[in-house]
């Protein structure tokens, strides 16, 4: 939320009220931004407000631009005199990425446009902060380990895929209470790999959770039923896919507590380990134990889970965005590169042999 000292700061650099406005969430959620969006935000045409407003940003050395596919500007707020105005002094956002991070952040932008008014939590300490509170373990709170200049020192950077985080309440809830909601925003391309290993990177985390909303925005419907369904898969217990794993899951420990341990793989091992994680909860327990001294098929585990399936404690949204910013790479067969002659071009997007496997799902 925009504070009056955040503003006042932005202001004191040379801004007006909207401009400051627009820079702070920029800054918050993305550190790259469109002509596009700025007009979305201010809800005027093109003309001289977006004119004055890139140039002098540009002049005042807050932004660069960049001209890519389709002549399409893509600016990037980078000084640290506006982030420092805004105490995010420590964002990444500032930074050059590459196009395919771009292209993401530019998705999430067009998501926090399209809901101005929801209560995000907005930087790295207040997100940990809350899931602290909500008693989650500290090493399962999605983060990336950065190396320090001593060998020895690391430092853990939890959310850096900056993804939105706020409050809702749905009509069931008792009043005043609140359940985070998680946003992902995906490409327009054919492939979920990013989606499944983003999930997959969170899974743990999520399952702590008492109670949450997950939204899967993206430019396009066409991949909306398939997000859906591997989350299904991932989150409903009593899901076919789960039915299985879980059936395989017991087989193995059973054979790891009667110490037959010469049976298992080295991918029974992988599974076991997994599954530890993943099914040592008290629903789950119940199951194996259950299923341990009577049931040796999936149908009996079938019915086990169905006899004691607890309510969903996840709702999955949709959300269509406005653009799919085909305007890098190939795609419009023009690079994305700087206004400034120093600068050099935006780097091209990360291979996407991940996203060429995951093309059968």
């Amino acid at each position: 939320m925009t504070r009056p000292e955040h503003l006042a700061g932005l202001i004191d650099l040379g801004y007006n009220e909207q401009e400051s406005r627009f820079l702070y969430l920029v800054a918050t959620h993305s550190g790259y931004f469109t002509v596009h969006q700025f007009l979305d935000y201010t809800g005027t045409s093109k003309g001289w407000n977006v004119h004055q407003f890139t140039g002098k940003s540009i002049r005042l050395g807050h932004v660069r631009a960049a001209t890519c596919g389709y002549r399409t500007s893509v600016f990037n707020l980078y000084s640290r005199k506006v982030y420092g105005a805004l105490d995010r002094d420590n964002l990444r956002n500032r930074r050059r990425l590459s196009s395919e991070l771009i292209r993401t952040r530019l998705l999430i932008l067009d998501f926090v446009l399209a809901h101005p008014g929801l209560e995000y939590l907005e930087t790295e300490a207040e997100k940990v902060a809350y899931f602290r509170e909500l008693a989650v373990p500290e090493a399962l709170i999605p983060g990336r380990v950065y190396r320090g200049i001593d060998p020895n020192s690391t430092t853990k950077r939890c959310f850096v895929d900056r993804f939105p985080i706020f409050f809702s309440a749905e009509s069931d809830c008792p009043l005043g209470e609140l359940k985070p909601t998680f946003v992902y925003c995906d490409s327009a391309s054919r492939g979920l790999f990013h989606y499944i290993t983003h999930l997959r990177h969170c899974e743990h985390f999520l399952r702590q959770l008492p109670g949450f909303q997950f939204v899967y925005a993206a430019p396009s419907p066409a991949k909306f039923h398939r997000a859906e369904q591997f989350f299904r898969s991932t989150f409903e217990e009593n899901s076919a896919a789960n039915v299985r794993s879980l059936a395989r899951y017991f087989r193995i420990r059973r054979l790891w507590d009667e110490n037959k341990h010469s049976l298992l793989t080295r991918a029974d091992r992988d599974l076991l380990r997994y599954g530890n994680q993943r099914y040592r909860d008290e629903f789950s327990e119940s199951v194996y134990r259950k299923w341990a001294a009577g049931g040796t098929g999936e149908q009996a585990l079938e019915a086990l889970l169905g006899a004691h399936q607890p309510a969903p404690k996840w709702r999955f949204h949709t959300h269509v965005l406005p653009r799919d910013y085909d305007i890098f790479g190939t795609e419009s067969g023009m690079d994305c590169r700087t206004a400034d002659s120093k600068d050099r071009s935006v780097p091209r997007s990360a291979s996407r042999s991940g996203e060429e496997k995951a093309k059968h799902l």
